[in-house]
């Protein structure tokens, strides 16, 4: 993130000590030298004590007395605000941001209206999209348990296993046409698409741009780029971005959506976003520009599909385009994290604490409580993404052709799912977004 960071010239043997020492990273902590476990548990309290957001939080604890460094982070973090700092396996952790690949099942789910669990989004080429899982389908039983077992005894954080490769699991549900059906899933790597669903809706002679963008991973640069050169060749001046399960990423690839979304601000290189640290590491914050790119796209307005599980990079793309583009959300209040994080690489690990804050080029942040819709609309289950049917999409249709929506008093996200919460409390899933 920050570029104080040195390049290879500056700290080959030629370069002078003056231009090493004025390049360090002020927020970075040297790792431990050796991969002991106290070594290791002081290391992330080190990092706490120094880069952490709210440093001044962190109490003073002995790293012996714990049995995993991810169990003194549990025991250090803010966790007043703080819902979101992790250890991760670095393996996993740079399949999912480098090449956009994950360990699991390939599929989300959530609850409908009716309190029903039923699928709402399906990776391809996953193993749930090969066994024939479709959105909608409702889940009735897993790994033999009704769902209401599951609710009783409060298992839904055991339920889907471990993230490892074999993994297995049974399915029986309900599909969108009624029939009973039982499904056997084996966890595999599954990569993911980050624009399954690029399309062109036109409404009373208007051509309005559709996409759905699932994951902030680096390939999802070359899918956005495509997707924005068609959509601007079909001459859109409106576009609709469904979000509603995308649980964010790198802040790279949402600097270039936004660029995409912003058009000429893009252009004159307009500041996308602030990062602000501790006030120990106030010398460390920075602003970030628009980039130039070829295929961003003017537009008029621009509607974002969001629920409780729009997050993080996604709400940073929503809160960074405001002061450039007319800009609309619809659905369900999101998430609420407008803070972000720096790695830190240690052992076989990467520690990923809140470092720093999000600010637009307004000023504008702290949206902890999530950003509220313009247009309340439920996530309709029974339509798939981009039909024009579908509740939210629909809602953000009517907006852009009557400039108003109809607020419905139960209309917006349904009250959490017990699963839903064990996402809240265990974001490293949410983030993507899938088991």
């Amino acid at each position: 993130m920050n570029r104080r960071s040195c390049s290879a010239l500056q700290v080959s043997l030629l370069a002078p000590l003056a231009a090493i020492v004025a390049c360090v990273d002020p927020v970075m902590v040297t790792p431990p030298r050796d991969c002991s476990l106290v070594s290791q548990n002081g290391y992330v309290l080190e990092v706490m004590q120094r880069s952490y957001l709210w440093n001044t939080e962190v109490p003073a604890v002995d790293p012996a007395a714990y049995e995993s460094p991810a169990a003194l982070l549990a025991d250090v973090r803010f966790r007043e605000v703080d819902r979101w700092s992790r250890v991760a396996d670095k393996v996993q952790s740079d399949a999912l941001f480098e090449e956009g690949k994950f360990i699991g099942f390939g599929f989300s789910h959530r609850r409908d209206q009716d309190g029903r669990v039923r699928v709402s989004f399906v990776d391809g080429d996953s193993p749930a999209s090969r066994a024939g899982l479709r959105r909608g389908d409702e889940l009735v039983l897993i790994n033999q348990r009704s769902i209401a077992e599951i609710d009783a005894g409060q298992l839904w954080g055991e339920m889907f296993g471990p993230t490892e490769l074999g993994i297995s699991l049974d399915l029986q549900v309900v599909g969108v046409t009624g029939e009973l059906q039982d499904l056997a899933l084996t966890k595999d790597w599954v990569s993911i698409v980050s624009v399954p669903v690029a399309e062109v809706v036109e409404l009373d002679g208007r051509q309005i741009g559709y996409l759905v963008f699932s994951s902030f991973v680096e390939p999802g640069i070359d899918e956005l780029d495509s997707a924005f050169k068609k959509l601007k060749a079909a001459g859109i001046s409106e576009l609709v971005i469904d979000m509603r399960y995308n649980g964010g990423g790198r802040l790279s690839v949402a600097r270039h959506l936004a660029s995409l979304i912003a058009g000429d601000a893009g252009k004159r290189r307009e500041i996308v976003y602030r990062v602000v640290h501790n006030e120990d590491l106030s010398d460390a914050n920075e602003s970030y520009k628009l980039s130039r790119l070829d295929d961003a796209v003017n537009l008029s307005r621009v509607y974002f599909l969001t629920t409780g599980r729009t997050l993080s990079a996604s709400e940073l793309v929503i809160n960074a385009v405001r002061p450039y583009v007319d800009t609309y959300v619809v659905g369900g209040a999101t998430g609420g994290k407008p803070v972000g994080m720096r790695s830190f690489e240690f052992c076989d690990k990467i520690l990923f604490p809140i470092t720093f804050r999000l600010v637009n080029a307004a000023g504008e942040t702290d949206y902890f409580d999530g950003l509220a819709p313009d247009c309340a609309a439920i996530d309709d289950l029974s339509h798939e993404l981009g039909d024009p049917k579908e509740a939210s999409l629909a809602a953000a249709l009517t907006l852009i052709r009557d400039g108003s929506c109809e607020v419905d008093i139960d209309a917006g996200a349904p009250a959490p799912a017990p699963e839903e919460l064990l996402l809240r409390e265990d974001p490293w899933r949410a983030l993507v977004g899938r088991w």
